[in-house]
């Protein structure tokens, strides 16, 4: 009897030491599993980001490349039209149009150019700004002056008066008028209004033109030896200023954009 409760005991025992053994490696088991799953779920998670970052970097970088060449194709264009200006060629409107369309490419590449080129962007922007304004003020009255040149050059009378009185209304030191806006001229402008509108070639807003620059004399005069040397000069300057630009900003892009070579 004591016996048979002996083997029982000892068989309930072994029975519990084995459910035990198998609750604790369950338990255990599950706590690897779970251990196990974190890290895949982490490294899964990791391979998203860098897979993510990896697209968002080739997405930049597919979006910067061609907005960068078009800033710098509108830049060229704008530039050339207002080259063109200062010849009777050119018109205007051209001119507008070019330089309304490089402010639009401007306004994207700002956003969408590579960290860093803040400041070569900015010096473009300030060289074709530059170069479209002065255009813009100086070329009507430039070309207004070529106007009168060439008409006096080609023995045309009332060019030639008109010429010689400009020359000696600026060499008086006149007072500062402005004919495109109201007011009585002041008398020392009577003879060379009326020389000037006495020329049939040029018309009301070349002879404005004219007028208002009698007090402060264009560049295109300041060397009595040669009128459109100091003109060019400045021209030239104005392209040197835009090739340093550009080329600036070619060398910040392919940096940035890892082009360079190796």
């Amino acid at each position: 009897m004591m016996l048979r409760m002996d083997t029982e005991i000892t068989v309930a025992l072994i029975g519990a030491a084995g459910v035990c053994g198998t609750i604790v490696g369950t338990v255990v088991g599950a706590r690897i599993q779970a251990h196990g799953g974190h890290a895949q779920a982490q490294a899964a998670r990791d391979a998203a980001d860098t897979a993510a970052k990896s697209t968002q970097h080739q997405a930049l970088r597919e979006l910067r490349w061609p907005a960068l060449t078009a800033y710098l194709r509108a830049a060229s264009e704008c530039m050339e039209a207002t080259e063109g200006l200062h010849t009777p060629s050119q018109s205007r409107a051209e001119v507008e149009q070019a330089y309304h369309a490089y402010g639009l490419v401007h306004a994207e590449v700002e956003l969408a150019a590579p960290p860093g080129m803040d400041g070569v962007l900015a010096d473009m922007h300030r060289v074709v700004q530059g170069a479209y304004h002065a255009a813009r003020t100086r070329a009507p009255t430039e070309r207004a002056l070529r106007a009168l040149d060439e008409l006096s050059q080609a023995s045309e009378p009332s060019a030639v008066r008109a010429k010689a009185a400009l020359a000696r209304l600026c060499a008086s030191d006149p007072p500062l008028w402005d004919p495109r806006r109201a007011g009585d001229p002041p008398p020392q402008y009577a003879e060379v209004i009326e020389a000037l509108y006495a020329v049939p070639q040029l018309d009301r807003d070349q002879v404005r033109l004219l007028l208002a620059n009698a007090a402060v004399p264009h560049e295109y005069e300041r060397n009595p030896r040669d009128n459109v040397r100091s003109a060019r000069e400045e021209r030239r300057q104005r392209r040197n200023n835009y090739r340093d630009a550009r080329r600036a900003l070619i060398v910040a892009a392919r940096n940035a954009l890892g082009t360079t070579d190796p």
